[in-house]
């Protein structure tokens, strides 16, 4: 069972990604993680990806009203972060990084977490990725 969780929604909007940065450090801190500065920048980066990922590729084309759930929890000395989105036909993948601005964000969640994965919903997607403290 997790000990603590935080479950929020937000819209499929670009400020999302910050705001969902906040709430990540704002958890992580509840957490009293405060000596595991470089735990934290890593799981806000990895918050970051899914996130941008989530709102540009993860809402159904046409559409407005859909949000994106973000839930964390804490379970011993395991971070889980999940980000759910409304994008069924479009599953991410790890490729490998081309020369534009793109395609760095699963490689990154890659590098710095402990395991990462997708699990399809009947509607939707969920993302997920876990890293431990390191003690």
């Amino acid at each position: 069972m997790p000990e603590v969780i935080a479950q929020l929604n937000y819209p499929t909007t670009k400020r999302s990604v910050g705001r969902a940065r906040a709430d990540c450090r704002d958890f992580l801190a509840s957490c009293c993680l405060p000596e595991a500065q470089d735990f934290v920048d890593d799981m806000v980066l990895m918050v970051s990806e899914l996130m941008t990922n989530a709102v540009t590729h993860g809402r159904v084309p046409g559409t407005s009203g859909r949000q994106v759930r973000m839930a964390i929890e804490k379970t011993g000395d395991v971070i889980r972060v999940e980000v759910r989105d409304t994008q069924n036909d479009r599953q991410p993948r790890l490729c490998e990084a081309g020369q534009g601005t793109g395609g760095r964000g699963l490689v990154l969640v890659d590098a710095l977490s402990d395991a990462w994965g997708v699990s399809p919903e009947g509607i939707g997607k969920t993302v997920w990725v876990e890293k431990r403290l390191e003690r």
